[in-house]
């Protein structure tokens, strides 16, 4: 028997003439999936919001993020999603972001369904995803999303589907916070290009930069084989595939450095070295050390008194 935890999410409900019966129709279970996406980049973005200077999630934030649900419940089609948590994880805390995120996109739903303004607080990069949220339904079919602390459902209509698809455009534009090599400057019209990894391949950033960010870029370009620099502002992205297209502003430029850190998990800590030095000295050789050696380091080693000669 699992000894995992688990936690009401949210719940799904499918609703027409095909979910009589709380039947789902398996090709229905792609919804599923699509919504576990979403709450999970959304989740993912507001936590980066929380924490603007921390540049890694959390570890398991991501691949400890499990959704499951182990029954069909009636009013139509009910699907309680709950979220899983495994026993070995112990203190580990995945954050409330999940929740909020759930809780997000029924607002965005409900936006959709009334032809309202978007959540301000929405990250923008998940706007795309909802091309692959609904592809099962048809025209007269509805699914509601209710969020575990939401009181009332949202309805995710056919007329919901079209305005995000509107809402969607060839691109858009969000937030960003990218580290990259600088490949190219022109002090002229000010303009750089950043080469960056996206997606598993190496592309770059075009953006221009204020009289100000000069020196850093000149400095990151001159030394770009050591030094990488940082960007934070506003970029485009291409909705397809929500790869950053260009820079429409820079806040800000850091100097980072390029090397990444070497680690060799071959050579024993050191402590394990101190200790293998200390076995191998001959019997009797520590003797001599004084067992307050931390306190009179002074006298000791210089022949002077504590904090002075």
């Amino acid at each position: 028997m699992s000894a995992d935890n688990t936690f009401e999410l949210a719940l799904l409900r499918f609703d027409g003439e095909r979910f009589a019966g709380h039947a789902l129709d398996v090709e229905c279970t792609q919804e599923l999936i699509a919504y576990k996406n979403i709450v999970l980049e959304c989740a993912k973005a507001l936590w980066r919001r929380k924490f603007p200077d921390r540049a890694r999630l959390p570890k398991g934030f991501e691949g400890g993020f499990r959704l499951q649900f182990d029954r069909l419940d009636e009013g139509s089609t009910v699907v309680p999603l709950r979220r899983v948590r495994a026993s070995e994880q112990g203190e580990l805390d995945l954050g409330d972001e999940f929740d909020e995120a759930a809780e997000l996109i029924d607002r965005t739903v409900a936006a959709a369904n009334t032809d309202d303004l978007l959540p301000a607080d929405l990250p923008l990069n998940i706007i795309p995803l909802f091309r692959d949220f609904g592809t099962t339904l048809r025209e007269d079919e509805i699914l509601y999303t209710r969020a575990q602390r939401t009181k009332s459902e949202a309805a995710y209509t056919v007329k919901a589907r079209r305005a995000l698809a509107e809402w969607l455009g060839p691109s858009y534009e969000d937030k960003v916070d990218v580290v990259g090599e600088v490949r190219m400057a022109n002090v002229g019209p000010s303009r750089f290009a950043l080469q960056i990894e996206q997606a598993g391949a190496t592309v770059l950033v075009d953006g221009k930069f204020a009289p100000e960010q000069e020196g850093r870029v000149l400095q990151a370009l001159n030394e770009h084989r050591m030094v990488r620099l940082r960007v934070v502002g506003i970029g485009e992205f291409a909705t397809a595939d929500r790869m950053l297209k260009r820079f429409v502003r820079i806040d800000d430029v850091r100097l980072a450095s390029g090397e990444a850190p070497q680690f060799d998990d071959s050579v024993p800590p050191i402590w394990e070295q101190l200790s293998a030095i200390g076995r191998s000295a001959p019997p009797g050789a520590w003797d001599a050390v004084p067992s307050d050696l931390s306190v009179r380091i002074d006298e000791v080693v210089y022949g002077s008194g504590v904090g002075g000669i």
